[in-house]
């Protein structure tokens, strides 16, 4: 199944860099943080999507520590490239094996590869295929992106984010529900620092938080100034995590991801041509099998550079569980797909589009997408950012 191959080639990225003992140091700063009681929902969405816009493209040399499900700890060099929409990259090295692993994306489809894994394969599958395919969201690039704050929230999005106090003080936890490429529900919960605006923490859900399938941490940020062409010169500041933690709870996996050097971390470089064509196209592998995730169990086509072959039919890693009427410690009302939105208890007279709180799209057992947000109570931590 495709659970215990993933896991067997992730822990086979273990054999290849070594285990040692112990964590890794302090390796970022921390910028001082805005006046308190400054971040609403609104202001959060707004400041994120302005960051993430402003970053389009990324390269970086990151320092990294592998965690398997048996404790044992590794440490990798890393490439980190990006650029928007789709191309991806993260190549681990280490010192004495060289590429051990590599994983990433591109318009077509994303792939991983993990050097010396018992089943030689890469995986591989196309964006318009991926409903067809068992592996877990988690295990793709887009979710590696999201964690480390570069995916934009939509309008249509942020109309079905649900606030409240975190739980732990200082914090501001958004909750909203997706649906996967097969249409099963997920749970997005993000933790917000209400001083800085900074994310702390991101968690997928399956279900109505009935299983959490990923973890990602964020310790410390990494601030750099961007100069805009042209003859007014304007100075953007934009954020990335510096250190930060992946944690794939099923798979038992963990990533610890240290930056590195500021000055090795590129904000929007312009990859040419053949760049773009060394970073962002699928590897070709001498010896492996071309695993197609969403074409299990049918004949491949051979090729002099890699080995194509269907591999046994494999199971999904995980189950999603169906959507629960009233999810836990999520907020919200149920109403009529084409009500309008009542309006909850507000604080101080003021509405809940003042204060920037919008309800959560409360998925049922029939028909999650039939049922529309709504705040059941306001959320008055700081005043809401003005329209």
């Amino acid at each position: 199944m495709v659970r215990r191959h993933a896991l067997l080639a992730l822990s086979a990225l273990l054999g290849c860099v070594g285990c040692h003992a112990g964590t890794s140091g302090n390796l970022a700063r921390q910028d001082p943080p805005l006046a308190k009681n400054t971040v609403t929902v609104t202001r959060f969405i707004a400041q994120h999507n302005r960051n993430a816009q402003a970053i389009r493209s990324l390269q970086a040399s990151p320092r990294i520590e592998v965690t398997d499900e048996r404790g044992r700890q590794g440490r990798v060099n890393g490439l980190m490239a990006m650029e928007r929409p789709k191309n991806f990259e993260l190549v681990l090295k280490a010192t004495a094996a060289g590429k051990v692993a590599d994983i990433g994306s591109n318009d077509q489809g994303f792939w991983f590869w993990v050097k010396d894994n018992p089943d030689k394969a890469i995986y591989v599958c196309d964006h318009e295929h991926v409903d067809a395919s068992p592996l877990a969201i988690t295990l793709q690039p887009d979710w590696i992106i999201e964690a480390m704050g570069l995916r934009e929230i939509s309008r249509r999005e942020a109309e079905t984010i649900n606030a409240k106090p975190g739980d732990k003080p200082g914090t501001i936890l958004l909750t909203q529900f997706r649906k996967d490429a097969k249409g099963d529900t997920l749970t997005k919960e993000t933790v917000v620092d209400e001083t800085s605006g900074h994310i702390v923490e991101h968690r997928l859900w399956a279900g109505a938080k009935k299983q959490l399938l990923a973890r990602a941490t964020v310790s410390q940020y990494l601030a750099k100034e961007l100069t805009a062409a042209g003859d007014d010169g304007a100075v953007t500041r934009v954020e990335l995590p510096e250190k930060f933690r992946l944690e794939w709870m099923v798979e038992k996996f963990t990533l610890d991801v240290a930056m590195g050097d500021p000055k090795t971390v590129t904000i929007n470089p312009q990859f040419s041509r053949d760049r773009k064509l060394a970073l962002f196209t699928e590897p070709t592998i001498a010896g492996t099998t071309r695993f197609d995730l969403a074409k299990v169990g049918n004949p491949a086509t051979a090729t002099s550079s890699r080995v194509y072959e269907s591999m046994p039919a494999p199971r999904t890693g995980v189950r999603l569980g169906q959507p629960e009427p009233v999810p836990i410690g999520v907020e919200g009302a149920i109403q009529s797909r084409l009500g309008p939105d009542p309006i909850p208890a507000a604080s101080n007279g003021r509405s809940p589009q003042d204060l920037g709180i919008v309800g959560p799209l409360v998925p049922t057992g029939a028909d999650p997408e039939a049922v529309q947000a709504a705040a059941s109570r306001s959320w008055r931590r700081g005043p809401a950012l003005e329209q």
